[in-house]
């Protein structure tokens, strides 16, 4: 009798164990196939949002938008904090504050093509890209301010207000000529020229 009743508890014993087991199972494999269903939910939400920025580069591109490559030192949410900043930092002479979209950018250059970016090595800054798209001049002409703008060099950007176009003793040409006294650096010239022209006389506007 006590083999027998001994032998029905160790049956009785198995059958949950197993019980427990299998349930285990089914809870681990309905796991993983929510887990897997809903990874492949993110990644469609993923794609799509990923999709809605390139959308809105290709509205903005219809805008007859040109592409420049800046090196940005730093952003700041008030004219002030960038002012200070710069203060602080003697290496920053050359730098230009640069308003857009609400917030106040310090860079150290402008360039046409991705391919002349200089960074320094150990240089706290990085390459930013940014559309230039047409503004509405106060006073200087947008075709000079735009042949001087995107120009490839140096001597291209004081060629173009000796031109036809520009008109003798303008602000235009007083402006190129004091920011080419100011540095031989055909990037930094273009930065300050974007500075101005999209700022005081915004014969330009900057996006992201």
């Amino acid at each position: 009798m006590n083999f027998r009743r001994t032998y029905s508890k160790n049956i009785v014993i198995r059958a949950l164990i197993q019980g427990v087991a299998i349930g285990l199972v089914a809870v681990l494999v309905i796991g993983l196939t929510i887990s897997s269903t809903g990874g492949k939910k993110d990644k469609a939400d993923k794609a799509v949002a990923t999709n809605g920025p390139k959308t809105e580069e290709k509205a903005g591109a219809a805008e007859d938008g040109e592409t420049m490559f800046v090196k940005q030192h730093g952003v700041f949410s008030s004219q002030e904090a960038a002012t200070d900043f710069v203060a602080e930092n003697p290496g920053l002479t050359t730098t230009a504050i640069v308003p857009a979209g609400g917030q106040f950018y310090v860079w150290g250059a402008a360039w046409l093509n991705e391919s002349d970016v200089v960074l320094k090595e150990g240089e706290d800054a990085f390459k930013k890209r940014i559309t230039v798209v047409p503004g509405t001049c106060k006073s200087a002409d947008a075709g000079e301010v735009k042949k001087a703008l995107f120009a490839e060099d140096l001597s291209k950007i004081e060629l173009s207000t000796k031109g036809k176009e520009a008109k003798k003793d303008g602000g235009f040409a007083k402006k190129v000529a004091a920011i080419t006294a100011f540095t031989q650096d055909s990037s930094i010239a273009r930065l300050h020229l974007l500075a101005h022209y999209s700022n005081q006389d915004p014969c330009f506007k900057i996006q992201f």
